[in-house]
């Protein structure tokens, strides 16, 4: 009985510690992987460092466009990291495994996993890797994002100087608001989709906006949160929060998303990309969102 009742314990102390080095594993990434994008988006870090005057808002969003690439790298990460142990990466692995069994391969206009299924915890030339490949076409995203921005602040200060103007603030902040959820929707998207033209990331962007638009308050608040604390505490905020922040910004904005990625799905056919993003085996559905074409190219 007693040799009986240590084999049984065996088990349960190999899932425990396959648990704690899982855990382990997913704060390293998260830690690691924001620390580096601190460097990625050091635009945005030295602008906020060295000018903390929002008279000059223009050097803001310069300097955000500039750290487009270093956020969409993050995302990457995010995505396909296998140290995170997240379930759309699982479902990911399984079908890309299963897609290589049949010698099938995964759809050109689909971003390959930007990090290799044997990685464990390593994030450093995955994260760079996902840098170079989207830099261009992330801050092709985002620039018309920051020039509308700058349009919709410039008109917030004319109205403030207007006796009427006041009406208009809410509107003009809401814009603001809602563009800032589309900015991280579209890197999201293109982070998926690497090929997709930009105009019609940027208008699935919106859509997708809208359409979930109470994840737009947890994003806020989350980002409220960081800002608080980094003015606090800039340095151990920075280098501890700052890859957990973003995570929950991704997983928020990644679930917002979610309804495209199904719909592109759906509309290949394929039953292994329907299989990535854990798709019911069920006939086309109608939908508010652009052609599969407009996302191969």
């Amino acid at each position: 009985m007693a040799g009986s009742d240590s084999d049984q314990g065996r088990p349960a102390k190999g899932y425990a510690m396959r648990a704690l080095l899982g855990i382990t594993n997913s704060i390293a990434v998260v830690l690691g992987a924001g620390c580096c994008s601190l460097l990625g988006m050091l635009p945005m870090v030295v602008v906020l460092i060295f000018l903390r005057d929002l008279q000059y808002f223009p050097t803001y969003l310069l300097a955000a466009v500039l750290s487009a690439p270093g956020l969409a790298a993050l995302f990457a990460i995010y995505r396909d990291h296998p140290g995170l142990s997240s379930s759309s990466a699982r479902a990911r692995r399984q079908a890309l495994d299963s897609m290589t069994e049949r010698g099938h391969a995964l759809p050109d206009w689909i971003a390959k996993p930007y990090v290799d299924s044997g990685t464990v915890y390593g994030f450093f030339r995955a994260y760079w890797r996902a840098y170079k490949v989207l830099a261009l076409r992330s801050w092709a995203t985002w620039l018309p994002l920051g020039l509308i921005a700058f349009a919709l602040i410039y008109d917030l200060q004319i109205a403030s100087q207007l006796s009427w103007g006041q009406i208009l603030f809410l509107p003009i902040l809401v814009c603001l608001l809602l563009l800032v959820q589309t900015a991280l929707v579209s890197l999201v998207l293109l982070v998926e989709y690497p090929r997709a033209r930009i105009r019609k990331v940027l208008i699935n962007g919106i859509l997708l906006s809208v359409r979930r638009w109470y994840m737009l308050v947890l994003s806020l608040a989350v980002m409220a949160g960081y800002a608080w604390g980094l003015m606090c505490s800039p340095i151990l905020v920075a280098l501890l929060a700052t890859g957990l922040i973003w995570y929950l910004v991704w997983a928020a904005v990644r679930w917002q998303a979610d309804p495209f990625f199904r719909q592109m799905a759906r509309e290949s056919k394929d039953p292994g990309v329907q299989a990535m993003y854990g798709l019911p085996d069920a006939g086309a559905k109608g939908s508010s969102f652009t052609a599969l074409q407009d996302y191969r190219q």
